[in-house]
């Protein structure tokens, strides 16, 4: 079978099309068009934060740089800039589209007239955001320069990285507030729809999700083997626990892993590696390795889902509820739509795979019934343990 044809790249300015809808229903036009090209400019900088995989300028080994040096900087140089530049860009196009009101020599910005109407209170709404965004960006593009030249961050590969790494995050988060704050002085809109992007990230740490879930179930797999196995069997399942972590690192979910946590990953299969030359084991050589990182990836997993993916899993969880109220209804009428609608639940609730393990436990299972196709019987059963799992979702 030929493999399928990959999507077209979006150019980088692209906007989502809410937006696009938004700002061609603004009666200024003058405005419209200043802040469509502002938000064009944030698309591409939010593209170039986020479209340049830094993954390849991470090391692949816990071993030290040994020290601050060119080559280092060599290396680095691109990231760092392109950081930068893509940064810049957009505060240029603010000041360029809003430009800064001129501040009086003694300070005192003097009288103004009230706005006449509401749109004008929305356009100064809007231009005051932009220019405490584009104020804010600059300043912590100085920051970034600062903490690119202090020696403990530039002589260790690891720091660099998990530095470059937050300030780029942080940089995303700013200009997406700053495109949310200005569409939604204008109508009622959810980030996902107008912040460019947006969609891509939150899928990626629902992915990323999902696949730390199926980690954690295989390494607590292997110490629950581990602890039955005799001594010399243990090396054996170290070394899998350690080929375990290297799928999970190849895995494309893995890249939306921040950098201190990658470093963990092969900081433990470095260990494990060097455990498993032993001919043979105790239990708590595997355990002492193993359950402090898995207590480590429950807390990373739990900030993800904090920062990222709350609002995402309520409407996942919603949508859900809504397939089961359909489900019930071609149940009342002996319809055979139940089953294939029970089937779009069970796809649509693979995007909360990873928040609770009983939940995981019940959507695995799941996913076989319906592939296996569903009677009337299994149908009913299915969706009484669906919904009684969907309310026992750990929503806060």
């Amino acid at each position: 079978m030929p493999s399928p044809t990959p999507k077209p790249r979006l150019p980088q300015d692209a906007l989502p099309s809410r937006l696009e809808a938004l700002l061609e229903s603004l009666t200024d036009r003058h405005l419209a068009d200043r802040l469509e090209r502002v938000h064009r400019a944030a698309a591409v900088a939010i593209d170039r934060l986020g479209h340049l995989s830094i993954a390849k300028y991470e090391p692949t080994s816990v071993e030290p740089d040994g020290g601050a040096d060119l080559s280092l900087w060599e290396t680095m140089a691109p990231a760092i800039g392109d950081t930068v530049v893509g940064v810049n860009q957009l505060v240029t196009a603010i000041h360029h589209e809003f430009p800064p009101p001129a501040r009086a020599a003694s300070g005192d910005a003097g009288w103004a007239p009230p706005p006449a109407s509401s749109d004008e209170r929305l356009a100064q709404e809007v231009e005051a955001v932009l220019h405490a965004s584009a104020e804010r960006l600059a300043k912590r593009v100085g920051e970034l320069g600062q903490q690119m030249r202090r020696p403990e961050v530039v002589s260790d590969r690891w720091t660099l990285m998990a530095e470059l790494q937050s300030f780029r995050a942080d940089f995303r988060v700013r200009i997406g507030e700053l495109v949310y704050l200005t569409s939604a002085a204008f109508a009622d809109v959810r980030r996902e729809e107008v912040v460019p992007g947006y969609v891509h990230q939150v899928g990626a740490r629902a992915a990323l999700r999902a696949a730390a879930a199926d980690l954690r179930r295989s390494l607590q797999g292997r110490l629950e083997r581990a602890a039955k196995a005799e001594p010399s069997a243990r090396p054996a399942l170290v070394k899998q626990v350690a080929e375990s972590l290297s799928a999970f690192s190849s895995l494309s979910a893995s890249v939306a892993l921040r950098t201190p946590q990658k470093r963990q990953v092969l900081e433990l299969r470095a260990r494990l590696l060097e455990t498993a030359a032993r001919p043979e084991l105790p239990l708590d050589a595997l355990t002492g390795l193993v359950e402090p990182f898995l207590a480590a990836l429950d807390a990373d997993m739990e900030d993800v889902t904090r920062t990222w993916l709350t609002v995402h899993d309520r409407a996942v969880w919603a949508a859900c509820g809504v397939k089961l109220e359909q489900a019930d209804m071609h149940l009342a009428l002996g319809s055979q739509g139940a089953a294939r609608v029970l089937a779009e639940a069970v796809e649509a609730a693979g995007a909360l795979y990873g928040r609770s393990v009983p939940f995981d436990g019940f959507l695995r299972k799941a996913r076989q019934e319906a592939a296996e196709g569903l009677d009337e019987a299994g149908a009913r059963e299915l969706l009484t343990r669906f919904r009684e799992r969907l309310a026992a979702l750990p929503f806060s």
